[in-house]
């Protein structure tokens, strides 16, 4: 039903990202997180990305900071319209703290993109969240605005940029569910491609 809403794009007009995901606590110290990701838009609304990542997430550190290592399974359409696969493990350090009563995340992440067809090679992704100190409505709905830059090492500069904004609120008890609009921007060789995403997001907290 999600693939027959009108999605469809030209040039890169207009996406649904649909996402699900798993956190299950292993202790005190370590949690499992498991996401899956798909993403319409192209080719007459059809689906053409996937990807699966799994992790584990230290937490003990402090507060102030969660320790992520990841793998990545990714698979895109190409122009010939085929399926190829990326494996892309990762590293994440997320940095937390309330700046003018505002809670704020930054999540630093590097990246090995090792592709099927093309040559590997590794990216550096920055995003920062803000969620305002606001609850709305009686499902206490939490707004929030997100940046994220990416950067493929050895150039410099940005190649793509995600500004986001949503809204996140717990739609039962163990289930974490958000809705946001994204406006992305990614760098070609005929300047910058700009494409408007709307997305879901449910994970269940275990």
């Amino acid at each position: 039903m999600l693939s027959s809403v009108s999605f469809a794009s030209i040039n890169g007009n207009g996406e649904y990202w649909q996402h699900f995901g798993i956190d299950y606590n292993l202790n005190k110290d370590w949690k499992i997180a498991i996401r899956e990701e798909l993403r319409f838009g192209k080719d007459n609304g059809n689906p053409y990305l996937h990807h699966t990542d799994i992790g584990l997430v230290y937490k003990s550190l402090g507060d102030w900071i969660d320790l992520g290592f990841n793998f990545k399974k990714e698979y895109e359409k190409d122009s010939s319209d085929k399926f190829r696969h990326e494996n892309r493990p990762h590293f994440n350090m997320m940095l937390k703290g309330k700046v003018l009563g505002f809670d704020v995340a930054d999540r630093m992440r590097l990246e090995y993109r090792d592709f099927e067809m093309k040559e590997a090679l590794w990216r550096f992704r920055n995003k920062t969240t803000v969620n305002l100190p606001l609850k709305l409505t009686k499902f206490n709905l939490q707004p929030y605005i997100a940046d994220e830059i990416f950067i493929n090492l050895g150039e410099s500069r940005i190649n793509q940029n995600r500004l986001s904004v949503g809204f996140s609120f717990n739609s039962a008890k163990n289930l974490k569910t958000g809705i946001y609009y994204m406006f992305k921007s990614n760098k070609t060789r005929d300047g910058w491609l700009q494409t408007n995403v709307v997305g879901t997001q449910f994970v269940f907290l275990f």
